[in-house]
């Protein structure tokens, strides 16, 4: 499986840093500050650390390693790579569909190492994994936008495929300077 297989892009647009920043600040003092130090990128760079950190670890627990890496990061925009580096297949079902479908995962892999089976558990998860990154993507399209909200920053995230991402980038980047 190609690296670009297990890979996808999120682009986010943060639409109110300044606004945020200057109600925090307060008035015309916090509308100043939020000029003079640039909000959106202030709130795009925490925001982008603070994701490249938080979900490999949320995605680890399940049984999901994530790498994240910021790739492209000016004014209110902020794009982050995500790559998939593998997964541990009895942990992934178990979080989605309960112990008892963990259980019977850790049967068959064990059935196939026994009957010769070869790639046994490597197969499920290459059979596994780019359903697992497509409702990823999703999960993290809504999620992520709505969490933001709930401290008072508004942003829109864009999930893409890497053969996507160029034409999608670009045409934002144009958009935004005109």
């Amino acid at each position: 499986m190609a690296e670009t297989d297990l890979c996808f892009y999120m682009n986010f647009i943060f639409l109110n840093s300044a606004d945020m920043l200057k109600e925090k600040m307060g008035g015309f003092l916090g509308g100043m500050a939020a000029k003079a130090i640039n909000a959106d990128d202030k709130v795009s760079g925490k925001v982008a650390e603070q994701l490249t950190e938080a979900i490999p670890a949320a995605t680890a627990e399940m049984g999901l390693k994530i790498e994240a890496k910021t790739v492209y990061r000016v004014g209110a925009l902020c794009t982050v790579k995500f790559t998939i580096d593998g997964a541990d297949p009895v942990a992934l079902v178990t979080k989605a569909k309960g112990d008892e479908a963990g259980s019977a995962m850790t049967d068959i892999i064990e059935a196939m190492g026994v009957l010769g089976v070869e790639g046994g558990a490597k197969s499920i998860e290459d059979k596994m994994l780019p359903k697992v990154k497509a409702g990823l993507m999703e999960k993290l399209a809504e999620s992520i936008p709505a969490k933001m909200e709930e401290a008072g920053l508004k942003v829109k995230a864009i999930a893409k495929e890497p053969s996507e991402q160029a034409e999608w980038f670009y045409t934002t980047l144009e958009g935004m300077s005109s």
